[in-house]
């Protein structure tokens, strides 16, 4: 019963997200066959799709996740909120660079590895945004490319 519920609700977001993805527009990022509501349509659809397979073939005994699973998955979101919150303000690769550290930090990544790709990872794909695709990402205090 689980699986339907949650299946149900996501399906509902995945509607919901769907449709208003269909309303943006291309003036602030470019227009063309793939603009700006391609890929959340898409992901929305993906996300439908799944919630279906949820709701038509439930788990018979689902496990549930253990507390310390669940308290990472509440951090996880919060830290995707309030990095949609502060891209704007402190720019794409700093957001981007601090989500990294915190997620890696809590599922237990060896800082070694995690702090270099940490900037490299945005560092580069705000490159790449910014100058190949020619799609602005927030630059925030420090200017970006």
């Amino acid at each position: 019963m689980s699986d339907r519920l949650l299946g149900l609700v996501c399906l509902a977001l995945a509607v919901w997200y769907t449709v208003e993805a269909r309303t943006f527009d291309g003036t602030g990022f470019g227009s063309g066959p793939v603009g700006p509501k391609t890929l959340p349509t898409g992901l929305g659809i993906i996300f439908g799709a799944l919630a279906l397979y949820l709701i038509l073939r439930p788990d018979g005994e689902p496990r549930w996740p253990t507390r310390q699973a669940l308290w990472q998955i509440g951090l996880v979101i919060a830290a995707s909120y309030t990095y949609g919150q502060v891209m704007q303000p402190v720019g794409f690769i700093f957001a981007s660079a601090a989500i990294i550290v915190i997620i890696g930090m809590l599922f237990k990544a060896r800082l070694q590895l995690l702090l270099p790709l940490s900037i490299a990872f945005p560092v580069v794909l705000a490159f790449i945004f910014n100058n190949w695709l020619e799609l602005r990402l927030p630059a925030g205090w420090w200017g970006g490319f």
